[in-house]
């Protein structure tokens, strides 16, 4: 029995099933007013108690409303081929972390982590959190190596852009960069997130200094040439495979807010800080911009 209040893996399985099944929600594991509402219209809909709890009756209709079209894959796909681009494979999510459904995609979000270097750590680290937030890829912060964290046909809650009934999740292939992100200077010391920029030190080595800020922040961790070279070539494959559209020309106002892309989920290439306003993933590295820009060209 799910109800109000709850927390944990049964409350996301409840939300993605609700969620696939067109309604609007998140699936963040929080049982809450909104999963509430959307539990009872489920269960007006099919002639059951109306009283917002998850009881057997109540997920039995859940499985059962779940249509299986040619968009709806159980199985599991073939192998990307990758071609000569090395991919690595063996840090791959298990099935319930992320949602295992093929939609279209016509955009790509760029992250970057805000934690520490390792990809195996980043996945193991979602695969620890029952809500199926994660990206198909991650990029290492120490070897620069693109890994796959599940096949890029499906999909996870990456975004967490409310009101929108998950669509931009669904049509997009989101990829992490390992990278603290923001960074805080004081003194002659820079200091990351963790424990609240209070113990984290970062080699001034590692400093990407802004011309001026981003988000309100002027400090970033940098990314690294390896990162920014790999990123660039699993972009050029994703884009072949997917037939994404891309944008003419990227700048630092790309990395602002845009209500119309939320709206009228557009294609193209975009970051996170397109979609939120609380985000700073991407910041805007000269070098990360150059690449785009390269790849603006080559397709358009």
């Amino acid at each position: 029995m799910v109800k109000l209040g709850d927390i944990g893996p049964e409350v996301a399985e409840v939300q993605k099933l609700l969620s696939l099944l067109g309604y609007d929600l998140i699936v963040d594991a929080h049982f809450g007013n909104k999963t509430l509402r959307s539990i009872r219209a489920f269960q007006k809909k099919y002639g059951l108690v109306q009283d917002g709890i998850v009881g057997e009756k109540t997920m039995t209709a859940l499985k059962a409303a779940q249509k299986r079209t040619s968009k709806e894959d159980v199985t599991t796909l073939d192998s990307v081929n990758y071609g000569d681009l090395i991919i690595k494979t063996d840090a791959q999510m298990p099935d319930n972390q992320y949602v295992k459904q093929i939609t279209k995609k016509s955009q790509i979000f760029l992250h970057f982590t805000a934690g520490w270097p390792s990809a195996k750590n980043t996945i193991s680290y979602w695969n620890s959190d029952p809500v199926q937030v994660a990206t198909a890829y991650v990029i290492d912060g120490d070897s620069g190596l693109v890994y796959q964290a599940f096949h890029p046909d499906y999909f996870g809650w990456h975004l967490g852009v409310k009101g929108t009934n998950g669509k931009l999740d669904r049509a997009s292939i989101g990829i992490e960069i390992c990278a603290f992100g923001p960074l805080v200077k004081k003194g002659e010391k820079y200091y990351a997130w963790p424990n609240n920029y209070t113990t984290t030190t970062v080699d001034p080595k590692y400093v990407y200094t802004l011309d001026k800020p981003f988000r309100n922040n002027i400090y970033y961790y940098t990314f690294s040439d390896e990162q920014i070279s790999n990123l660039e070539r699993l972009l050029e494959f994703l884009i072949k495979k997917y037939d994404i559209k891309v944008q003419e020309k990227f700048d630092v106002e790309w990395l602002e807010y845009n209500q119309e892309l939320v709206t009228k989920c557009l294609p193209g290439i975009w970051s996170h800080s397109n979609v939120r306003k609380d985000k700073f993933d991407v910041y805007p590295d000269k070098r990360l911009l150059e690449m785009l820009n390269r790849i603006a060209k080559k397709f358009n």
